[in-house]
């Protein structure tokens, strides 16, 4: 089957240094915001506060979105210097402990 243009255009651009980067930052963003939500969670028992999170940009928000898609973080009502704040479900914590477990094995 014939590759549309915007089909061979997406290939050549995908193969590029910058775009694999992108993808990698992409697919690794969400982890990292799981984590440092873990963390904190686990060192407070609180929820952490959206300024509290360690990058800020579109990543951040898209990740969260997913994170908060795929029952990762829950999120409440922001206090005083917040507009949100995010506490791990279960499954997050699950997952980010085995995350975690991995990488110190």
């Amino acid at each position: 089957m014939k590759m549309s243009a915007f089909e061979d255009f997406v290939a050549i651009i995908s193969k590029t240094q910058p775009m694999q980067e992108l993808l990698r930052n992409l697919r690794e963003e969400p982890a990292r915001i799981l984590s440092s939500i873990c963390k904190e969670y686990e060192a407070t028992s609180k929820a952490v506060p959206d300024h509290h999170l360690p990058f800020a940009g579109y990543f951040t928000e898209v990740s969260i979105k997913a994170l908060l898609s795929a029952g990762l973080i829950t999120t409440e009502t922001g206090g005083m210097l917040s507009l949100y704040q995010y506490k791990p479900t279960e499954l997050g914590l699950e997952h980010y402990k085995k995350m975690l477990n991995e990488k110190n094995a």
